[in-house]
């Protein structure tokens, strides 16, 4: 790795322009084979960029894969991207190393990397470390906070936190980690736009933050099936609280403002925001005549079995079933359910033309999803380049990433941004 990249991590991005022409003349040198190769396994970014949070050292939006700067496969643990959507969001992201420690890089308004600076116009087109984290097994990033799974089964937080979103019993935002209160024995951590959650090793799941839509999944059932469905409440949880009646789940999922569970026996239970039929339980909305069919409880996913992950963006879900096909439901505006239409799906339907997924992301309004090859494919909203074909045409089934070498193994995207990480 050149020594630039280092210094390079730790420059904001209105002093990088020299620096980085420089290492676009390094670049172009030939290099041997062995320095090739280790290119080929960089993080890769695209898509939106107006917060520098494609990591290359610029501002520049990319239609097609470019690297994050200084960061190569071979020290990559996992990846998480964070952010907001629409024409003028922002974004960040998140790479946890082998060592344990923690880089971030992008939009830093709120505190979200971590860094220990604050400003409205503090923007990281490069990584930099997150201060003062170590021993840390997992990452997520939610609209403008993220969350750290430690190694001893503890969570740290940081960045926004109007909602309680960092879960240490203020609503005072952070731009240090600081430890969220009373959770222990944690083993999967996710964070939707402004709430976050955790799975514990029992298999029961903790939430905190916004409320607003039901995304904490914390409030009693109506007494009866006919009643009308309960008002969420308390409106924002500064600490977290038990999920009731969920005992089984091995795995976690947050959208904007809703939430997944994947239980032992493969079935999913979602809860929060159901505008779109992004619950999958056939029901939504925007049905006439109008009814508020959000879910402030967990509530099952029809038509769904033998599911081995998950992942949701703005109003849409995605399921990686056992037999490596998807199925896909909620919105599909932008053809994000990946069916070949624009019809929106209260249930879920087969994702066609795509086999041998091995893993899977949702940006706001698109999906990533793995192969076995180590190739990518990507459908749904691309008005940014999010879909990395090279165009800006929304594509409503899948179509392959324009990548420089089939060796992906891990995607993230924002579930409320535009962008696109893989490596």
């Amino acid at each position: 790795m050149h020594p630039l990249h280092r210094k390079l991590r730790h420059v904001p991005a209105t002093a990088l322009p020299a620096l980085v022409a420089s290492l676009t003349l390094l670049g172009s040198i030939a290099l041997p084979t062995s320095a090739a190769s280790a290119y080929d396994l960089r993080l890769r970014s695209w898509g939106l960029n107006t917060s520098g949070q494609l990591g290359d050292g610029t501002k520049t939006q990319r239609l097609t894969p470019t690297s994050v700067v200084g960061l190569s496969g071979a020290e990559l643990n996992s990846v998480a991207a964070g952010g907001t959507g629409g024409s003028a969001g922002s974004g960040f992201g998140l790479a946890l190393l082998a060592n344990g420690t923690v880089e971030s890089w992008g939009k830093n308004d709120k505190g979200q990397l971590g860094n220990g600076a604050t400003s409205a116009t503090d923007e990281w087109a490069v990584p930099s470390l997150v201060a003062g984290l170590g021993g840390v097994d997992a990452v997520a990033a939610g609209g403008s906070h993220a969350l750290a799974l430690l190694k001893d089964g503890t969570v740290k937080a940081w960045g926004l936190n109007d909602k309680g979103q960092l879960g240490d019993g203020t609503t005072t935002n952070a731009n240090l980690p600081v430890v969220v209160a009373g959770l222990e024995d944690v083993k999967a951590i996710a964070a939707g736009d402004t709430f976050s959650m955790a799975l514990l090793k029992d298999g029961t799941v903790k939430t905190w933050g916004n409320n607003d839509k039901g995304q904490l999944g914390i409030t009693a059932k109506a007494a009866k099936s006919t009643d009308p469905v309960p008002a969420p409440a308390p409106a924002t949880r500064a600490t977290a609280v038990q999920v009731p009646e969920l005992t089984t789940v091995k795995g976690i999922t947050a959208g904007a403002s809703h939430a997944l569970a994947l239980l032992a026996d493969g079935s999913v239970m979602s809860w929060g925001l159901n505008e779109n039929g992004q619950l999958g339980d056939d029901t939504a909305t925007t049905k006439t005549p109008a009814v508020n069919n959000n879910k402030p409880y967990p509530v099952p996913v029809l038509e769904l079995k033998n599911v081995t992950a998950l992942a949701a963006g703005a109003s849409h879900s995605v399921a990686l079933l056992q037999d490596r096909t998807l199925r896909a439901w909620g919105n599909n505006t932008n053809g994000q359910v990946g069916d070949g239409t624009l019809t929106q799906r209260n249930t879920s339907v087969p994702v066609p033309g795509v086999t041998g997924v091995t893993g899977i992301a949702s940006g706001a309004s698109h999906n990533l999803a793995v192969l076995a090859d180590g190739t990518v494919q990507a459908w749904g909203l691309n008005d940014k380049g999010q879909l990395g074909d090279g165009t800006t045409t929304q594509r409503p089934t899948p179509v392959q990433v324009l990548a420089k070498s089939g060796s992906v193994s891990m995607v993230a995207a924002p579930s409320s941004g535009s962008f696109s990480l893989a490596r």
